[in-house]
């Protein structure tokens, strides 16, 4: 789906952005160019980038005791 239409920027551009390391609406307008235009999208945009980093899941660390 399209979420950028002034960048033609999708949801999956979005996502593999998040998993790559991009953790805000500005790293993903760094990256991408979705949301530097109009602005329109940048709610989208954050929603998307909130969503997946809410399912990337980290290796937890050894406890040292």
């Amino acid at each position: 789906m399209i979420v950028c239409i002034c960048n033609n920027v999708n949801s999956s551009t979005i996502k593999a952005t998040v998993k790559r390391g991009a953790c805000s609406v500005d790293d993903v307008k760094e990256t991408t160019g979705a949301a530097s235009c109009c602005g329109k999208c940048q709610f989208k945009v954050n929603a998307l980038v909130q969503d997946t980093l809410s399912g990337i899941s980290y290796p937890q660390q050894a406890s040292q005791g």
